[in-house]
């Protein structure tokens, strides 16, 4: 077991790529203490803690959990047992924020980097739908919403639609801090398209056992319009998941939380035509630099 319990696997973004599912098939695996909260964000926002406001100007869930102390921190990852040799937490905000590369190479410099990054354009209108289902966003309109995100500053992560799809600079800084060999970058497109094949990978960086793998078909951190708000989000409020968590395993949860949400949640009409294209040209010198810096072909992310 690693010395203080100290975590050794970062997963870092990008937000609404994927990043809770990875985090709820490893810590499934034996060989992984996952940490709860799935993102403490200590080591981006230290004893400040998210002081961030919602589109409402109301303080949003994160506020809430987390964590502001290293001791805490630290204490996420105290009840992992000798067979577990990778101790996480998926934080996206150290994705999102400059310098904290360097801060997570301070705390750990053995530390593995996984990063997932998903079309920027289809993130930033999954973060919206995200921000609606929750009542963080008042913009009824995806293009509204989008219209408003320079005007409301410092605005909590969820709504910085534009700027959260931005990732070749945040890999390159990545890449310019840790080692290569500790960092692995995947995509959301093979998440959705072969995830036994992206779960290899995954237990091969990590070097794991990838046998016994976990239920893919189970969808994480779904979004869409709740028929029943009270629902919605007792499914989604840390107390109640921290309270059921001793007592309720995690793939039994999971798959009564799906069938909830089925029938709980309606979906999003689609994102019209015009903001579509309008945020390719956006992202399209973002896009071509990521496919230089990874080797990854990423035409269809500019159609």
């Amino acid at each position: 077991m690693p010395t203080e319990n100290r975590p050794n696997l970062f997963i870092v973004g990008a937000q609404k790529s994927g990043t809770s599912a990875l985090a709820g098939w490893l810590s499934q695996h034996p060989q992984v203490c996952m940490s709860f909260p799935k993102e403490p964000g200590y080591l981006a926002f230290g004893e400040e803690g998210y002081n961030y406001l919602d589109g409402y100007g109301k303080t949003t869930p994160a506020s809430g959990y987390v964590v502001r102390d290293e001791a805490t921190y630290l204490s996420l990852f105290a009840h992992a047992t000798p067979r577990q040799r990778i101790l996480a937490e998926a934080s996206t905000w150290y994705f999102a924020l400059p310098g904290t590369a360097r801060k997570l190479y301070s705390f750990n410099p053995a530390a593995r980097i996984m990063m997932i990054l998903r079309d920027p354009v289809e993130r930033a209108y999954s973060a919206w739908c995200h921000a609606r289902s929750d009542q963080r966003e008042p913009c009824a309109n995806f293009s509204d919403a989008l219209a408003l995100e320079s005007r409301r500053g410092e605005v909590e992560f969820l709504l910085r639609y534009r700027r959260m799809g931005l990732y070749s600079q945040a890999l390159a800084e990545y890449r310019a801090t840790f080692p290569e060999e500790q960092i692995l970058t995947l995509f959301y497109d093979d998440l959705r398209a072969n995830p036994g094949a992206l779960w290899q990978a995954v237990c091969q960086f990590l070097a794991i056992d990838s046998a016994n793998p976990p239920q893919f078909g189970h969808r994480y951190n779904r979004s869409g319009r709740p028929r029943n708000r009270w629902l919605h989000r007792a499914l989604r409020s840390h107390p109640i998941r921290r309270a059921l968590r001793p007592f309720v395993p995690h793939r039994f949860a999971i798959a009564v939380k799906q069938r909830l949400d089925d029938m709980n949640l309606d979906t999003f009409p689609a994102m019209d035509a015009q903001t579509r294209a309008e945020l390719r040209q956006y992202y399209r010198a973002d896009i071509e630099q990521l496919g230089r810096l990874t080797g990854r072909d990423l035409s269809a992310w500019l159609q």
